[in-house]
């Protein structure tokens, strides 16, 4: 007898190939949500990465305002500042009152960008609306020419600390402040022998622009503008970091002279003595992804200091950090046993 073989009817077939396509619709649909989930991880990532590196940014910056080499500014009560110093104008401008004040001063900032002169208007271009401006000031912590520390270039303004006294080298200056940019001038150390240190002066303006690199994008970015340039002034601000959606700072002022802070504000209304007695910084960013979630409207509220942002009803997710800084120069001067 001849053997009888048989495959598989129509029937079988349909649910063979209905059972198949259920298991790829699952494997799919797994797919798709490890992808997404990936892709959110991602940007709450990179999100956490830029809030932090933006916090350690800033206290870097803030730990080092007010440092002058071996230069010690009078205490306001003593010696008050005169003026609150116009960051962005040229060093060709600068007269002794200004150079001081520039070292009473090491930081100052303004509330979303009021009170800024025309000269900082033409650095700080398209502020991200309810975010701070913030200047810094202070000496290179390295010496030009050493190790690791870029080569002395004639174009930049250093500053030297005249340390030799009651000597025929010592060169006099206008209120016996810190040597900038004096051609042909030679500055000695305490020994009235060695040249005195040449230190790059770093005066830098930090804020956040409503895009990062054209216009429209959407993306608000943490910049930074330096002096500099052949004729010594503040330059063009650059990108730093993408995501930074607002920059908000308070300022703790010591109102007794004891190297803490006693009142903390916003310095809407600060005068130039108030600002020399700032000793410590609160500083809060409000970070956001880069890119929109689908499916999320933000409908939370952020808390940066005195300042409440939110809702902003789309679909990107947002975080808030904050930290406290003091500035261990002026305040470590001010510190009694």
């Amino acid at each position: 007898m001849q053997n009888r073989h048989a495959g598989f009817s129509l029937i079988e077939l349909m649910i063979s190939i209905t059972l198949g396509l259920l298991i790829l619709v699952a494997v799919l649909a797994l797919y798709l949500n490890l992808s997404r989930s990936n892709a959110e991880l991602s940007k709450m990532n990179r999100q956490i990465e830029n809030g932090r590196f933006t916090i350690q940014f800033l206290q870097q910056e803030i730990w080092h305002a007010g440092f002058w080499d071996t230069y010690v500014p009078p205490f306001p009560s003593v010696t008050p500042p005169t003026t609150t110093p116009n960051p962005c104008v040229g060093f060709s401008t600068w007269d002794a009152a200004y150079i001081a004040n520039l070292y009473a001063i090491p930081v100052q900032g303004y509330v979303a960008g009021t009170g800024l002169s025309a000269e900082c208007a033409a650095i700080v271009k398209n502020l991200q609306p309810d975010s701070d401006v913030l200047v810094v000031r202070h000496a290179a912590t390295c010496v030009a020419g050493a190790a690791n520390c870029e080569s002395y270039d004639p174009s930049k303004l250093y500053l030297q600390t005249q340390a030799c006294i009651n000597h025929p080298k010592h060169v006099a200056s206008a209120a016996n402040l810190p040597m900038l940019g004096t051609p042909g001038t030679v500055v000695y150390k305490k020994d009235c022998t060695t040249v005195a240190d040449k230190r790059k002066l770093i005066s830098s303006i930090f804020y956040i622009r409503n895009y990062s690199v054209n216009a429209g994008d959407g993306i608000p970015t943490l910049m930074r503008a330096n002096m500099g340039g052949g004729d010594v002034i503040m330059q063009a601000a650059r990108p730093v970091i993408e995501g930074i959606q607002s920059l908000k700072l308070e300022y703790g002022q010591d109102t007794d002279e004891d190297g803490s802070a006693d009142v903390f504000s916003d310095c809407a209304a600060c005068t130039a003595t108030d600002w020399a007695n700032v000793v410590a910084v609160r500083i809060h960013v409000l970070t956001r992804n880069l890119d929109a979630t689908t499916g999320y409207v933000d409908k939370k509220t952020y808390v940066l200091g005195t300042t409440t942002l939110g809702p902003f009803n789309d679909g990107f997710m947002r975080h808030v950090y904050s930290s406290y800084v003091r500035l261990i120069n002026p305040s470590g001067r001010r510190d009694k046993p």
